[in-house]
């Protein structure tokens, strides 16, 4: 009996590294499957951060938007975009343009 407890404990034996393997490859096997999701989360992440910055620079251009709107509803907002976007002048001004050499640090002869 005593042969038969030692064969048992060396078949025990020799199954115990593989049972290891075992496990470790199941171990190896499943965290390779929690890789790819888990990357998927960390990218979601970094773009839900980009989304949000987009929507604030987007929030501030709306509300310039909004106060250029208000702006042009007024006779002084009109009147200045007139003046800026189209070069109108108003009634009894004069207008006074610079040839752009001078606008540049030229003079007018050229030299």
């Amino acid at each position: 009996m005593n042969r038969r407890a030692t064969r048992g404990v060396v078949r025990g034996s020799n199954l115990r590294p593989l049972a290891v393997v075992v496990y470790a490859a199941f171990i190896g096997l499943l965290l390779a499957s929690y890789l790819s999701p888990l990357q998927q989360i960390l990218d979601g992440n970094s773009r839900v951060a980009e989304l949000e910055h987009e929507i604030k620079q987007t929030r501030i251009e709306n509300e310039a938007m909004v106060a250029q709107a208000k702006e042009l509803k007024t006779d002084a907002g009109i009147e200045r975009a007139a003046r800026d976007r189209y070069g109108m002048i108003g009634p009894g001004e004069e207008v006074y343009l610079v040839p752009e050499r001078m606008k540049s640090g030229g003079t007018e002869d050229g030299g």
